[in-house]
């Protein structure tokens, strides 16, 4: 599904980023990018271009978190929302299209996340 695809993880919990890492590399994701936050990803700019698809960690009116992701939609990338916030469950009034998988989240629901970001 992600073969040869290179993926930023926008997470604040070190070890949530590594299990999602080992699922994108499950699915043939080549590299993966971390960033512990939006101003880390953010100021990786200059590595967007190679980026086909974000996972960004967000919370409700978190306003960091809608600027990196109107950045990395205009940039062209496909983005998958990660919560822990119940409020976001049904997505994010400001990227409707963006998949939410709820933390914790189960494989299955990430792989179904990433088909339906890749196929939009």
């Amino acid at each position: 599904m992600l073969t040869g695809q290179t993926v930023l993880i926008v997470e604040s919990e070190f070890l949530i980023a590594l299990d999602i890492q080992r699922c994108l590399e499950a699915f043939g994701a080549t590299q993966t990018v971390f960033a512990r936050n939006p101003a880390e990803a953010l100021g990786a700019i200059d590595r967007w271009p190679s980026f086909s698809l974000a996972l960004v960690e967000v919370r409700h009116q978190h306003c960091d978190d809608a600027a990196l992701l109107r950045g990395l939609k205009d940039a062209g990338i496909k983005l998958v929302l990660l919560t822990a916030d119940t409020t976001l469950r049904r997505g994010h009034s400001d990227f409707p299209a963006a998949p939410v998988v709820m933390k914790p989240f189960l494989e299955e629901d990430l792989a179904s996340a990433l088909k339906q970001a890749l196929a939009s």
